[in-house]
């Protein structure tokens, strides 16, 4: 995949605004929309039943919106065989303490993005991807600030998904590219879950590449920092029967 001549210093937009496009580049797939001033959760001391997610994005990352065309066609037109909209986030472990025993006892579904010995190895550096739930104590801590060990949103862990799709074929997704070439012919780790990574080299891509980047029907959600505060970033492959909007 040729796309830009490092992707270890492909950056985001100066300014975030700047997503909410059609098209980044003619003949461009992706599409971009921005949340601004997203406000994270505060520890909520007292609170007999917690958030898991601020209130801006409960209906954005955990809501369930009617199949689309696409959803449809893949379920032979049955719209009780389209599978539920999962969300996921890619957490990485070298910038998470522990993140692999966290996963463990969390009570949600995970894998890890190296297989084999890669994994043996470097589990506690490694990417991973986990499906959230609502309620789920890592779900809130992910969104919660402030400086306790357990409070993730200012580490910036990683990036959140929405797909139809099982935990392993969006780990199979991902590992397709966690490598990639540059101008020169060169490979390198792409670490497409840190901020825009994922929205940047996809942008400078050809459709085909973009394609590939993308999941059909996955929606991506990367946190930005602008002088107004964090946003999010929500980008998805440009058909938009790729892309239920919740």
């Amino acid at each position: 995949m040729n796309t830009v001549d490092d992707i270890w210093t492909g950056t985001s937009a100066s300014n975030p605004a700047a997503h909410d496009s059609a098209a980044a580049q003619a003949g461009s797939l992706i599409l971009s929309q921005t949340f601004e001033s997203i406000e994270p959760l505060d520890a909520q001391f007292g609170v007999d039943v917690k958030k898991s997610v601020p209130d801006a994005l409960t209906e954005e990352l955990f809501g369930q919106p009617a199949p689309s065309p696409a959803d449809l066609a893949a379920a032979n037109g049955d719209a009780d065989k389209v599978p539920p909209l999962g969300t996921y986030a890619v957490l990485d472990a070298a910038v998470v303490t522990n993140l692999p025993e966290l996963l463990e006892t969390s009570g949600l579904e995970h894998l890890c993005l190296f297989i084999g010995e890669a994994q043996e190895e470097l589990s506690h550096v490694a990417p991973w991807i986990v499906r959230l739930e609502t309620g789920n104590a890592l779900t809130r801590h992910l969104f919660t600030k402030g400086n306790a060990p357990w409070q993730l949103w200012d580490k910036r862990p990683g990036m959140f998904l929405r797909a139809r799709a099982s935990c392993s074929e969006m780990r199979k997704h991902f590992r397709k590219i966690l490598k990639v070439q540059n101008d020169n012919g060169k490979w390198f780790y792409f670490r497409f879950w840190e901020g825009t990574a994922l929205l940047t080299v996809a942008e400078a891509a050809a459709q085909k590449d973009q394609a590939r980047l993308y999941r059909p029907g996955m929606i991506a959600y990367a946190r930005q920092s602008s002088p107004d505060g964090d946003v999010l970033v929500k980008s998805w492959l440009g058909d938009p029967r790729c892309a239920p909007t919740p």
